[in-house]
């Protein structure tokens, strides 16, 4: 899945499927091979938001140049008939749709709805964040709509309505951990589980191989064991890889 040479500066974690390793990204792309994985799931630092990670780029311009430079890496990467998800910051979202518009087809600009925590007094609340959906191929990539049917109010009404349920909006309400003390682990924007395995679910089959390189607390990775794929994570950060790690060993054994 992943060949990784010794290297006295990278701790690297494998459990299950799932293959986790403590280094910068950008060392770690060359390893993977073109064409290799069927899905991407890009949650990167966004500029200037909330993490420490955030607050280190110079410049927009710099970050701007950061986040393509991923998404060439993750394009080469990516099986002609994958998938690649992206998530950023509602002030940088015009700007990365344009940049991915270059390297992909755009299938949805999705809407993470997270209300939850503090309201502030002065401004209306920040409770969404844009999540852009693409693929290399609009006519050949995967695309499991049974797996993530959500049931119509209508349903019991409308015989013509499809049992299973229909196609999820482009709007994902699925709350923040804010108070979900069992999943909630020590990192200032962990995903959801729920997200993370809505994304899966939809892109990608059983066994297929999933690249997450900025994995942070390990949320996707922990989805890809519980859905049975195959998973490489990449996490510069040693307190969140650990985190991640303990994540891990408690779902994959």
């Amino acid at each position: 899945m992943l060949n990784i040479p010794q290297n006295p500066k990278w701790d690297i974690a494998r459990v299950s499927h799932s293959t986790l390793v403590n280094a910068d990204c950008f060392d770690v792309f060359p390893l993977i091979a073109d064409k290799s994985v069927d899905a991407v799931i890009i949650d990167p630092p966004y500029f200037e938001v909330k993490g420490d990670f955030d607050f280190v780029f110079k410049s927009e311009n710099d970050y701007l140049q950061f986040i393509e430079n991923t998404i060439i890496e993750c394009k080469r990467c990516l099986k002609d008939s994958g998938s690649l998800f992206i998530y950023c910051s509602q002030e940088m979202s015009a700007y990365i749709d344009l940049m991915l518009r270059k390297y992909f087809t755009i299938k949805n600009r999705l809407i993470w709805f997270r209300s939850g925590g503090v309201s502030p007094k002065k401004k209306f609340k920040v409770s969404h964040e844009p999540l852009f959906y693409c693929v290399n191929d609009i006519k050949n990539h995967t695309w499991n709509l049974d797996d993530i049917r959500v049931k119509s109010i209508y349903a019991d009404k409308d015989k013509r309505l499809n049992p299973l349920g229909k196609s999820p909006d482009d709007v994902w309400c699925i709350p923040n951990l804010v108070g979900k003390k069992n999943e909630k682990v020590p990192h200032p924007t962990q995903k959801p589980l729920e997200l993370c395995d809505r994304i899966i679910k939809c892109s990608t089959n059983e066994n297929d191989l999933i690249l997450i390189p900025f994995s942070g607390s390990g949320s996707e990775l922990v989805s890809a064991i519980k859905l049975n794929r195959k998973s490489i994570g990449i996490e510069k950060e040693k307190q969140y890889y650990d985190v991640a790690v303990r994540r891990l060993s408690s779902y994959g054994g």
